[in-house]
């Protein structure tokens, strides 16, 4: 018999745990890290699906119409979702809508309430409060794995190349693929083509930094995916999952210390909701509730927040400027473990550091 009471306490706790990180001004002003978000990996895994690889009816405190699902197997079909509205009435059970795959990841998502074809506005339907997920016998359990419950459907955006121009211009003009000095000492941002980003799916406005906020990204911190893969996941899901213009942070950096150029400096991210006109959202790769951020990741985190002060002064290298995602409130971004280390990271953007 199944101890329903530890699993739901566990997953109360992860919930907690996994509040993380998103928005834009064309793209909906939407939070990257949604409050009813759940993270689990490895063994959280196999616990909340129980003997019978079927989770219990999980619960939504802000309702959905969709669940966006990002997760790691070595197989391919080994989830099925389904949802309700009251908890009783159950739709079917639903493969994903694979969005991306690569290698291990996968990024998707499943619709859990159609358009009522007569009201003919999702305003009009009754939001899920209430999914399953299940992996059909014989399939191999995922190893790490998100669910994001989603309040809208969003449309459907232009083929990747309507954009493609644009962004290329815009990667010629930003601190792009080269190695440039700070007073600190050298960061390099690699470029969208170092990543095979693909090109921004609509238009998500400029703007002047003035400040900035540290994020994780909240998947695997010790990645059997290169970052260039996850990368490319995380933008995948990002655009057509949760129907926003590109990958929402503007900067991102790996455990090894490299510098990726997300939507870069002069671009509105989506990374804070209400909250990112002026706001450069920098992301750490993985996921810090626990570990913590590596030296070489923290150095070059400072020498990219010098380098972001010098080109645009606006940004004072203090707490009132740079701010964890979780000063925002509503989440737990960027975990503990890194949002304990920004005043020192601080330090070292005032002061430098010897890592390389």
């Amino acid at each position: 018999m199944r101890d329903k009471g530890g699993r739901l306490k566990k997953l109360a706790l992860a919930l907690i745990f996994a509040c993380a990180c998103g928005e834009d001004t064309t793209d909906p002003d939407v939070d990257d890290h949604p409050a009813d978000r759940l993270v689990l990996e490895g063994p959280e895994i196999t616990d909340l699906l129980g003997p019978d690889g079927v989770t219990e009816a999980l619960p939504s405190t802000d309702g959905f119409r969709r669940l966006g699902l990002l997760w790691d197997a070595t197989e391919e079909h080994v989830l099925e979702v389904r949802s309700s509205v009251d908890g009783t009435t159950w739709t079917a059970w639903a493969a994903p809508e694979v969005v991306s795959v690569e290698m291990l990841a996968h990024a998707g998502h499943v619709d859990a309430v159609a358009i009522v074809p007569e009201a003919g506005s999702m305003a009009d339907d009754p939001l899920a409060r209430w999914y399953q997920l299940r992996v059909p016998a014989g399939r191999a359990t995922p190893t790490f794995l998100v669910i994001e419950p989603l309040p809208d459907i969003p449309a459907r955006l232009p083929p990747d190349e309507v954009f493609a121009a644009e962004d290329a211009a815009d990667e010629v003009t930003e601190i792009a693929a080269v190695n440039r000095a700070t007073p600190i000492g050298t960061v390099k941002v690699h470029s969208r083509a170092d990543w095979g980003a693909r090109a921004p799916r609509c238009a998500s406005g400029t703007h002047t930094p003035n400040r900035a906020t540290i994020h994780h990204t909240v998947t695997p911190t010790n990645d059997s995916m290169t970052v260039p893969q996850r990368l490319r996941q995380i933008q995948r899901f990002h655009q057509v999952s949760r129907g926003w213009c590109d990958i929402g942070y503007n900067f991102l950096i790996s455990r090894d210390g490299r510098v990726w150029r997300g939507r870069g400096a002069r671009r509105i991210g989506a990374h804070v909701s209400n909250a990112n006109t002026g706001n450069v959202g920098v992301s750490f790769i993985g996921t810090y509730t626990s570990t913590a951020p590596t030296e070489n990741q923290m150095c070059q985190a400072a020498r990219l927040l010098r380098r972001l002060h010098e080109d645009y002064g606006g940004i004072a290298l203090n707490r009132t400027d740079v701010k964890g995602h979780r000063q925002f409130g509503g989440t737990s971004c960027p975990g503990g473990a890194l949002y304990s280390r920004i005043d020192k990271i601080l330090r070292k953007a005032r002061g430098g550091c010897s890592v390389d």
